[in-house]
């Protein structure tokens, strides 16, 4: 049986079905969480959800912004789990427990589901973040990134190591609609998603990233493409702005990233 269920924060419809759609052979599955239902000491039914090993691991934060922090990510990457399997499984008898899945880290900090001893079973691809309020988590049958960023106003502050004049001008003729602050969140997060995405084979730093393209498919919710000084294509993300001002942004490997045929 599962946990406890959390009260995971849904995003929009149209930014699931444009991500699904635009990604579509990476199967992706994210969930958001607010970290204000984690709290430190967590609770037994919120340990529920985590691997022996993960538990061990939490007890080693003693800031309560970073417990929950990686509390909160942990969750998130259990349900992300569980949904990209119940979406690429005949039934629910091949999911695994929470219990029995443990997210542990590469040197260079990306995140993935360790094997099952014992089993062969084959865990997704896996990226997490955070951001004042909340936590999230992307899992995908292609390397994957995933970013949400609060609009902090220290992105105005920054803007310059991260947004050219010729991405400010994209984007302020693509999103008329949207503030500048907004502009930035956008395209932090995005750039972030790709870069996690691209690792560890060669992370580009925000300045190699260019967005060359954008494509609103409404309000809220857009395609920007980029390039890459590591790559020879340009490299799609979707991404959203939420009624509460966060920035969501999703990158999922294609045939150029993958090499495949």
């Amino acid at each position: 049986m599962p946990p406890t269920e959390q009260i995971f924060n849904t995003l929009s419809l149209s930014f699931i079905n444009l991500t699904e759609q635009l990604f579509k052979t990476s199967t992706p599955a994210m969930a958001i969480l607010p970290l204000r239902t984690v709290s430190q000491p967590a609770t037994d039914n919120i340990l529920e959800w985590l691997h022996q090993r993960e538990k061990t691991q939490l007890e080693k934060f003693s800031f309560e912004k970073r417990y929950c922090e990686w509390l909160g990510g942990r969750i998130c990457a259990k349900q992300s789990l569980r949904l990209f399997l119940r979406n690429n499984t005949q039934g629910t008898d091949a999911i695994p427990e929470h219990t029995q899945c443990c997210t542990e880290s590469e040197e260079g900090g990306k995140p993935f589901f360790s094997a099952i001893n014992g089993s062969n079973f084959n865990f997704p691809e896996l990226s997490i973040s955070h951001s004042n309020e909340y936590a999230a988590a992307l899992s995908s049958s292609t390397a994957c990134g995933i970013d949400i960023q609060f609009a902090a106003q220290n992105l105005i502050r920054v803007q310059n190591k991260f947004c050219s004049a010729e991405e400010a001008l994209i984007l302020k003729e693509g999103l008329p609609h949207l503030s500048p602050l907004s502009h930035l969140t956008l395209l932090w997060s995005a750039k972030e998603a790709v870069k996690k995405m691209l690792s560890p084979g060669g992370i580009p730093g925000f300045q190699e990233l260019q967005l060359c393209r954008l494509e609103p498919e409404n309000n809220d919710d857009f395609i920007l493409d980029f390039f890459s000084t590591k790559t020879d294509h340009s490299i799609p993300v979707s991404a959203t702005i939420t009624r509460d001002n966060y920035g969501v942004a999703i990158c999922c490997a294609t045939r150029a990233e993958t090499g495949a045929a």
